[in-house]
């Protein structure tokens, strides 16, 4: 069996373990609730991919992705707090996609923040007010790993654009989570599920916290593997951690699918009898399965 074919049997085995069936969450209603969402993001966007000189056709892409993540894996949030993810994830994406080109800006990017200082990139302009808003929206341990999270993300963005050529080293088995705990902001979208005025306190949902974000960071991996593999990236998660484990491309891809399953398991348990947790647990991770079944659709 070659590796394109055993890549698609990894990633079926992994949709067919990893999808749910509950149907209680009412996804179609989440979307109708705030259809206008798309639009009112694309709004914005398109100002800062302007002020940047890009195509609005950018601005199109990244408003609609913004808007699903916002009115859709997070449907169990109020509308603010949909619109704040959205422009967020807006923002994320377009300097992810865009970072390159915006070196010196990525480097200023916390130091700026840190003094008010404004910032040599529109939208990391708007990225830092959303960040100065944090704290109205989540509580206060929430509100500071979301501004850490994706202040390190910045940082780790910088690096990766300035180092893009240091070679891996064998064995340097800690590297590949060091980066990317750092690169996924997945603190921050771990923390985005649980609102302000939820609990009184975060003791009944931080011990599951590290395992959504392996949960987030491993999703994401697997899921783009194969779009990757096609374009012939190699900068990524799985090869990177494929030199420093010693192993093939596929079987550390095979290693990952299997950790994130077993992760997602581990949050079930930990959340044990609270059904109101588990219930925020079930709407992100149900929607999560929805981006599965479009990454599936277009991967094959």
């Amino acid at each position: 069996m070659d590796d394109k074919t055993q890549v698609k049997e990894i990633l079926k085995e992994f949709l067919k373990r990893s999808v749910t069936t509950s149907d209680d969450l009412h996804l179609v209603k989440a979307c109708e609730r705030n259809a206008t969402l798309s639009q009112d993001i694309f709004a914005q966007v398109s100002d800062f991919v302007k002020g940047s000189g890009d195509d609005l056709k950018v601005a199109r892409i990244f408003s609609e992705l913004a808007a699903f993540m916002g009115r859709t894996v997070y449907m169990h949030m109020s509308p603010a707090h949909q619109r704040y993810i959205a422009l967020y994830t807006a923002c994320a994406a377009y300097i992810d996609d865009a970072g390159s080109r915006h070196i010196e800006a990525l480097a200023e990017f916390s130091r700026r923040f840190a003094t008010g200082e404004k910032h040599l990139c529109p939208a990391l302009e708007v990225l830092a007010g959303l960040l100065r808003q944090s704290y109205d929206l989540w509580p206060k341990a929430g509100a500071d790993a979301i501004i850490c999270s994706t202040l390190m993300g910045i940082t780790a963005l910088h690096l990766e654009c300035t180092t893009n050529t240091m070679a891996i080293t064998p064995q340097a088995t800690l590297w590949p989570n060091y980066v990317r705990e750092r690169t996924g902001a997945a603190a921050a979208y771990a923390h985005f599920n649980f609102m302000k005025e939820w609990r009184s306190t975060p003791d009944s949902y931080m011990q599951i916290l590290p395992y959504i974000e392996f949960f987030i960071n491993g999703c994401n991996d697997v899921l783009s593997f194969y779009k990757e593999e096609l374009c012939g990236e190699t900068a990524n998660y799985v090869h990177i951690r494929a030199v420093t484990d010693e192993l093939t491309p596929v079987d550390t891809l095979r290693r990952l699918a299997d950790e994130t399953l077993a992760c997602q398991e581990k949050i079930r348990v930990l959340i044990g009898e609270d059904r109101e947790l588990m219930a925020i647990w079930r709407s992100f991770e149900q929607v999560r399965d929805r981006t599965i079944h479009e990454s599936e659709r277009h991967a094959y």
